[in-house]
């Protein structure tokens, strides 16, 4: 096991390290305690989880920005661009604002107006394809707002060559829709080659930012965040450590990442999420593992991390999403 190169932000509890059969992880860098919090990160990207078709009030139930749910009458705040007044609502002037010169931009308001008009794309693709275009308009409008960020994107991993050739379909079909985007002049839409790669770091990497829970106990996803740090956490059906988030909650890093640990741990174990939802029995992550990853899969990081929750509709966490709260 040796360090890997350093990446900033990453706790002082914790160390990045390239660990044999896995590549790289965390792991603890000094005794550890159990309910300690090892990480707090913040996302470099988010984007919503709902398709392009326009779906009777599913835009408007969350903040287009910090995605916290909408209350009714609490003053929210239109996008002052979007054709429909549904598309894109915020919470407060704070986020609009925030919005439209970060997340929102207006060429992000103009691209998605385009797509949600372009029936080859909405009319004759699954849902988890319109939600791809959502991300590439996202991550390629992080490259123009903070090409810093954007090559922290690039750099995460993606499955290698393999994550690359799987993704290779779904680039090719949404290059040909996302190069009609109005990009900004002197700026052309990436090759195809850049959109299989992006395709890959986000299904290695995202994670789902949950809704409440509906009346008969089940979650789905509002949206999707990649972070920064959290995504060298590899995974164990038998976790020392677990994800929280509050995304409804009242401070305006809402959608921050915190990682607490189960348990004690000595300094060089290695710190791992589940996947797949802690009130899930040890049995049942063992079979999901087993379905999702196979049966002599040796994990590593991030790969194969496939969102099951999109074509089943389960509405419950998984391991693109990597919830493991309910």
């Amino acid at each position: 096991m040796a360090v890997a190169e350093n990446h900033g932000g990453i706790s002082t509890a914790l160390k990045l390290v390239d660990i044999e059969g896995k590549g790289r992880g965390l792991v603890a860098s000094q005794p550890l305690k159990g309910g300690q919090i090892v990480l707090r990160d913040s996302p470099i990207l988010t984007y919503s989880s709902f398709s392009l078709k326009q779906r009777q009030g599913a835009y408007s139930r969350y903040c287009a920005h910090c995605y916290k749910l909408l209350v009714s009458g609490n003053g929210t705040l239109a996008c002052p661009s979007c054709c429909h007044p549904d598309d894109a609502i915020f919470c407060s002037s704070k986020c609009q604002s925030s919005a439209l010169v970060f997340s929102h931009t207006p060429w992000v308001c103009q691209s998605l107006s385009y797509l949600r008009n372009c029936p080859v794309l909405v009319d004759q693709q699954p849902e988890d394809r319109q939600i791809q275009a959502r991300y590439l308009v996202a991550a390629f409008n992080l490259a123009m707002v903070s090409p810093s960020s954007f090559q922290t994107l690039i750099s995460l991993d993606g499955g290698g060559p393999q994550g690359a050739e799987r993704d290779s379909n779904a680039a090719i079909f949404l290059h040909s829709i996302i190069s009609s985007l109005p990009f900004p002049k002197g700026l052309s839409a990436p090759s195809v080659e850049i959109t299989a790669a992006l395709l890959s770091k986000d299904r290695c990497n995202s994670f789902g930012l949950m809704e409440p829970f509906s009346e008969h106990g089940e979650r789905s996803v509002r949206a999707y965040a990649i972070y920064r740090n959290a995504s060298f956490f590899n995974h164990d059906c038998l976790p020392n450590a677990c994800r929280f988030d509050y995304v409804d909650g009242g401070t305006e890093e809402n959608t921050d990442m915190i990682i607490r640990m189960i348990h004690d741990v000595p300094e060089g174990r290695e710190i791992c999420l589940s996947y797949f939802p802690v009130n899930l029995s040890y049995s049942q992550r063992q079979k999901r593992n087993e379905q999702v990853f196979g049966a002599d899969s040796v994990l590593r990081s991030k790969t194969w991390n496939v969102c099951l929750s999109r074509p089943l509709k389960l509405g419950i966490a998984c391991p693109r999403t990597r919830s493991n709260l309910l």
